[in-house]
């Protein structure tokens, strides 16, 4: 009996240790056209505007040899008024180096200041923020 109790409190235990399950929400490629086209225009402006910078910031050059990517998996949600309400990193890789979170934050910090388009409001999607050279 008590070997069962014990047992018991062990799964309750391991159910709240574990991650959430992020596959059921959908990448950005499968978003509907114009969900699609408006994200890849915020993107593309963030890849310009701050990846450079992010970039530059963190010493970063990307080569064959030794930097051959710098990326960052996240989970973004966007509330009904445009606002970023939250965002879950879920991988990402800096050189072959684990991110810190001051570098996730950074790589995030504009989008909390952005207004999405009606396009992505009350809505959550996988997407991958920085790039990976294919060598």
């Amino acid at each position: 009996m008590k070997y069962s109790f014990l047992f018991l409190l062990f799964i309750a235990f391991q159910g709240f240790a574990q991650e959430p399950d992020y596959s059921s929400i959908s990448d950005d490629f499968k978003l509907t056209d114009k969900q699609y086209s408006a994200w890849k225009s915020i993107y593309n402006q963030w890849l310009v505007n701050d990846y450079e910078t992010i970039q530059f910031e963190n010493k970063i050059k990307m080569n064959c040899k030794s930097c051959t990517a710098f990326y960052m998996d996240v989970v973004i949600k966007v509330n009904a008024s445009g606002k970023l309400e939250y965002y879950k990193a879920i991988d990402g890789k800096k050189c072959g180096i684990e991110f810190t979170k001051q570098l996730e934050q950074r790589m995030m910090k504009n989008f909390f200041k952005f207004e999405f388009p009606p396009e992505l409001r009350n809505l959550e999607f996988k997407t991958r923020l920085g790039t990976s050279l294919k060598c």
